[in-house]
């Protein structure tokens, strides 16, 4: 109800002329508190894939998930958790095929309404049953069961009319009607044991002749999705119910939230935290949190297939779509028919987004489209991919701070946006493991305070690796929409270390006059304490390792369509440690949350601003810098030294430690590094650091003591750092003096 409140406040905002304040607010669902899970969160049903031309709707694709569970762990239950679902021994899992999108089938009998016939092994009920019985072809029929997601299972069961003890069935004397050989195959529905998309089946047990009427097969538990009956036999038989077992945990789970609308005004998006348990053991279970942000309702696209003389053309627009061109109404079906295929599709291609949307089909309309149906494939255009599995391991979510908008990490899918969606991914590699979810909560602050901001950086390419450069980081809203947007007064940039300089900040408004700031006699070193001009409208507000954040005076105009244009200009000093550093930005509004710019054309920074894009577009190298790629440049520890050199621990306050500092470049990833102390014949003082580092700028301090916290003679040592790197190793030796 807050969110909904928010938002009708936004739009009361833009009725009277005047910009929204920027909202920072929280979602939360599960955990008792908030909204329930079996809800779905968002306001718009969720929609997946089932096939290439299936959709289904609901939150719980496979329907294998637990609310409130109550195990044996949790004897009291776990309210507003979930978790994957646990099957108890003697459940009889193939029962539930129709509710976990599983299928019966058989690929070798054509026979009309089979099918219905298969359905009946699984029906839970003793009375019905597959009837092979007075038909010209059974030897070898395959019967196969796919029990819609992974299952652990420890044992299987099938038998005709009458033959179980527990089901007896008197009306219907046809124990002895049972399969007189067959064979039991299995498949556990990993991607690794497909061949061209279908489940390569082992065999589990042949047994040629059979003499039981009552099959009870003790399986060792393992993961199965997929099990196939093969009969093997010329005599007619009859199947009441194929039963399969369960145990343990199921090992694959998923939960797809519905979609949440922000409204008109867009929304940016904050942090994302949550909590989850296991039980078992932990590292054999997990769950993976994504998103994904769109600008319409529907992250899917529904294609039509149409013939057009000897061709076949995916269609995506809905049938006797009539678009208006200069030249008259052009209906696009109708030019397919005569064979102008080119023609229609380029049409459509010139349309704008929003155009082309309402020109879409929907899932209503595909549903009724018959044999045409074309593939329903994700619409990348309207919707962002999901984004890589969030990691909260060290962001130290807890239940008494599960709605601090500062914790937790910040959601990576694309804003402003209008659309959200979260999709939670359960696993796990032990049956008597799994992890659940509690609580998930995620914040975002609507309205932004631009519909569009691009940005450039200048220059994109510098001569020496992790040499000191001055950079321009030009900043431009392309729509600040009026009465709606609030504009920003602050900047923060993210740097690959520490920002050395920050020379100045400029804000050139529409009309040509501009503001700024000289900072260039600041030193960064020990700040501690936003530092801020003489007039008081600029400050350096934040210095830290990789980022620092400017204010400046308020930008609350400028729409680049009607030339009405502000733009923000930053110099500062920094290194650069790999190829195609990425310099992020973000135009804060107040306290809240920071829109992320986007790389673009800015305008012209200098003589060699290699732009070849129009001013106002985006580009993806906007704000990418390159290094060298060969020669010096190739070193992965850069800017090795000791400060200061010679030191003196002796405790009296003045350089008492040594700092060693170096740079690790060209890196992706983290690699294992080591920072040890020797003496000049090799013998081993002291290790300072051991552990993974990422590139960056680091200092390690020593303090001249050995590993057993003993102050070493003065003298001169032998500073040794190695890296162990995918990519290749490196060690530096450096000297370093100790002095009293």
């Amino acid at each position: 109800m807050l969110m909904k409140t928010l938002i009708l406040a936004a739009g009361c905002g833009l009725l009277l002329g005047q910009p929204a304040r920027a909202e920072d607010i929280t979602n939360t669902i599960g955990g008792g508190a908030g909204a329930d899970w079996r809800d779905g969160g968002g306001q718009i049903t969720a929609i997946y894939k089932t096939g290439t031309e299936e959709t289904a709707t609901g939150n719980r694709p496979g329907n294998v998930l637990e609310f409130d569970p109550i195990f044996e762990e949790f004897p009291d239950g776990r309210t507003g958790w979930m978790f994957p679902q646990r099957i108890e021994e003697g459940i009889n899992i193939a029962e539930a095929v129709p509710e976990q999108r599983g299928s019966v089938s058989s690929s070798n009998v054509l026979t009309g309404g089979i099918e219905g016939e298969l359905a009946l092994m699984v029906d839970g009920d003793p009375e019905t049953a597959l009837e092979r019985k007075d038909v010209t072809v059974i030897q070898g029929m395959i019967m196969d069961i796919d029990l819609g997601a992974r299952f652990g299972v420890s044992g299987v069961e099938f038998f005709p009319r009458n033959a179980h003890p527990d089901f007896p069935t008197p009306e219907h004397p046809f124990q002895g009607d049972f399969i007189k050989a067959y064979e039991i195959l299995f498949n556990d529905g990993t991607e690794e044991t497909q061949v061209e998309g279908r489940p390569a089946l082992e065999s589990f047990l042949l047994r040629a002749p059979n003499d039981e009427s009552l099959v009870q097969l003790a399986i060792p538990p393992q993961y199965v999705r997929f099990v196939r009956l093969l009969s093997r036999t010329g005599v007619e038989f009859e199947i009441a119910e194929f039963r399969v077992f369960g145990t343990g945990y199921v090992p694959n789970a998923e939960y797809i939230s519905n979609i949440y609308d922000m409204g008109d005004n867009l929304a940016l998006w904050g942090n994302i935290r949550w909590l989850q348990e296991s039980v078992g053991l932990d590292q054999f279970s997990d769950v993976r949190v994504r998103t994904r942000s769109g600008v319409d309702e529907t992250p899917l696209v529904f294609n039509r297939s149409e013939q057009v003389f000897a061709d076949k053309f995916t269609v995506p627009w809905k049938v006797g779509a009539i678009v208006s061109t200069p030249q008259g109404d052009a209906n696009l079906d109708e030019m397919l028919a005569a064979g102008e295929t080119k023609e229609a599709f380029d049409i459509y291609g010139d349309l704008t987004f929003e155009e082309r949307n309402e020109l879409a089909i929907t899932r209503d309309e595909y549903n009724d489209l018959g044999p045409v149906k074309g593939p329903i494939v994700d619409d990348l255009e309207g919707w962002s991919q999901w984004s890589a599995a969030y990691d909260i391991s060290a962001a130290g979510v807890t239940a008494d701070n599960i709605e601090d908008a500062q914790v937790g990490v910040r959601i990576v899918s694309p804003g402003p946006r209008r659309y959200i969606q979260f999709r939670i991914e359960f696993w796990s590699d032990d049956l008597e493991s799994a992890t659940g979810i509690g609580p998930l909560s995620f914040t975002f602050s609507t309205p932004p305070p631009a519909a569009e901001i691009i940005s450039e950086i200048y220059p994109r390419f510098v001569a020496e690796l992790g040499g000191s450069e001055t950079f321009t980081y030009a900043v431009m809203p392309t729509n600040i929409r009026p009465g709606v947007d609030p504009g920003f007064d602050h900047f923060e940039i993210e740097t690959p270390v520490r920002v050395e300089g920050i020379e100045s900040v400029e804000v050139v408004f529409p009309d040509s006059s501009s503001q700024s700031a000289d900072f260039s006699g600041i030193d960064l070193k020990g700040l501690t304490e936003p530092i801020a001009d003489a007039s008081g409208d600029f400050a350096i507000e934040l210095v830290e390792d990789r980022r620092f954040r400017v204010r400046h005076p308020t930008i609350t105009e400028s729409v680049f369509a009607d030339e009405v244009v502000s733009r923000l200009n930053i110099r500062f000093r920094a290194r650069v440690l790999r190829f195609g550093t990425k310099f992020t930005g973000f135009a804060i509004s107040g306290e809240s949350i920071g829109q992320e710019v986007l790389p673009g054309n800015v305008g012209l920074l200098g003589d060699d601003d290699d732009d070849i894009v129009d001013v106002g577009t985006t580009t993806q190298r906007g704000l990418s810098v390159d290094v060298p790629i060969s020669g010096a440049s190739n070193k992965l520890l850069i800017n090795v030294r000791a400060e200061p050199n010679p030191f003196s621990p002796n405790r009296d306050g003045a350089n008492d430690q040594a700092m060693v500092r170096y740079d690790l470049a060209r890196m992706f990833s983290p690699s294992p590094v080591s920072v040890s102390i020797h003496e000049l014949s090799g013998r081993h003082v002291r290790e300072l650091f051991a552990g993974e580092q990422g590139g960056g700028s680091y200092a390690i301090p020593w303090d001249g003591t050995n590993d057993a916290g003993q102050i070493v003679p003065p003298g001169i040592y032998i500073v040794r750092i190695d890296l162990d790197s995918d990519s290749n190793d490196a060690r530096v030796a450096m000297s370093v003096a100790l002095a009293y």
